[in-house]
């Protein structure tokens, strides 16, 4: 092997080695006026934004609370302010930190990668940085889908560092990506199982596109109730890798089925107050839902119409894929599935790995036209890297 070809097999080598990192406001919606930090495991270093203050081992303890504009940090040993960013920055990969707000009484959090606590308007923000692949499995193991197959969670993994890295930089003008919140993904804990992240770590720095490199939005549901749905059903807007399929997998799944009862008359009415007037002339038998063999996008009296993902919002009902019998002014409404029903179906997708389905089998069976590939071959990835070079001060 020539020089040149040497020196590109290292510089691979070596880029793919470096962690991406991203950036993640804890306790955002509490505002906290502080916080308690107590390293669990590994050697921190302590810096009053770039320069070296204090060392935290395992068992240390520490309080950084907002007094004023300054922000006071305390152990035993030592008391000192700042208007400067406090960094707690782990000097190895095997590190570890509790952490709770002021107050709280709530049990501690425990993560992995540094902190940065830093003054913001009337409270401080306390900003985990994080392996994303560390942040994906934390994320797959707290959605809590139960006992599965690896090649189950190597499709969730794909999945939601996908979903990350579309939201990368979601909170950028307050000087973070993400939250821990619902409206991110709530992130309360480090990964523990380790099948989720030896899974992560299989899949590491894979994303989904489409065949222009553009990242795809993995949305997925419980069951599917044997078909998907289209993304414009739900959504109204059409998008090339949410399109409706036969989901041979979803009788499995302990949601396929439900059933409730309504009362005829209490239907009618609903269907007038939603703007379809003319239901209130139409005998009870002409106001039925029927769906058998695929889904259907809306329901239609004349010229007036209303969405089946309306009528399910609505009633409160598992999926928008039910289909209706009349009985003595009762009506029957019969369902399939859980959830929205567009992408993939958790429950079918952990039947297909334990029938032997790989994950990129998986991902394909759900979103169509996508392409698995890794994050250095889209352009946000120099920007990840340029990120954690600038903040983190090691």
């Amino acid at each position: 092997m020539n020089k040149f070809l040497m020196t590109i097999v290292f510089w691979g080598m070596t880029l793919a080695m470096i962690s991406q990192e991203i950036s993640v406001a804890i306790f955002y919606d509490k505002k906290p006026q502080g916080v308690t930090i107590t390293i669990q495991k590994g050697v921190y270093l302590v810096y009053n934004d770039y320069e070296i203050v204090d060392t935290l081992q395992i068992g240390n303890n520490i309080n950084i609370i907002k007094e004023g504009d300054y922000l006071v940090y305390r152990n035993k040993a030592k008391a000192w302010a700042t208007n400067k960013n406090v960094k707690i920055v782990n000097s190895g990969d095997n590190a570890a930190f509790f952490i709770n707000y002021s107050g709280s009484i709530e049990p501690a959090r425990c993560y992995e990668g540094w902190l940065k606590v830093k003054l913001h308007d009337y409270s401080i923000l306390a900003i985990n940085y994080v392996n994303i692949e560390a942040y994906v499995a934390a994320i797959v193991e707290r959605l809590g889908t139960g006992m599965a197959s690896e090649e189950f969670f190597k499709a969730q993994t794909v999945m939601y560092r996908t979903f990350c890295v579309l939201n990368y930089e979601k909170h950028k003008n307050e000087g973070f990506d993400l939250c821990d919140g619902i409206h991110c993904q709530v992130y309360n804990n480090k990964a523990t199982n380790r099948i989720i992240i030896n899974a992560s770590k299989k899949t590491s720095n894979l994303v989904m596109v489409n065949k222009y490199q553009k990242l795809v939005n993995p949305v997925s549901h419980l069951n599917s109730g044997g078909y998907t749905a289209a993304s414009e059903y739900v959504y109204g807007v059409p998008e090339s890798h949410l399109k409706s399929i036969k989901d041979e997998f979803a009788d499995n799944g302990s949601n396929y089925n439900w059933k409730i009862l309504i009362p005829a008359a209490e239907w009618q009415t609903y269907l007038v107050k939603k703007g379809l007037k003319s239901a209130e002339n139409k005998l009870y038998k002409q106001l039925l839902i029927i769906q058998q063999d695929k889904r259907l996008k809306e329901f239609v009296i004349d010229d007036e119409n209303i969405s089946l993902n309306t009528i399910r919002t609505d009633w409160g009902w598992q999926s928008s894929f039910f289909s209706m019998s009349l009985d003595k002014g009762v009506i029957t409404v019969t369902g399939k599935g859980s959830g929205a029903g567009v992408g993939l179906s958790v429950e079918s997708a952990k039947t297909m790995a334990s029938k032997g389905f790989t994950y990129d089998k998986i991902l394909n069976y759900y979103y169509s036209n996508i392409i698995i590939t890794t994050l250095n071959h889209i352009n946000i990835y120099s920007e990840m890297l340029k990120k954690t070079k600038k903040e983190k001060p090691l």
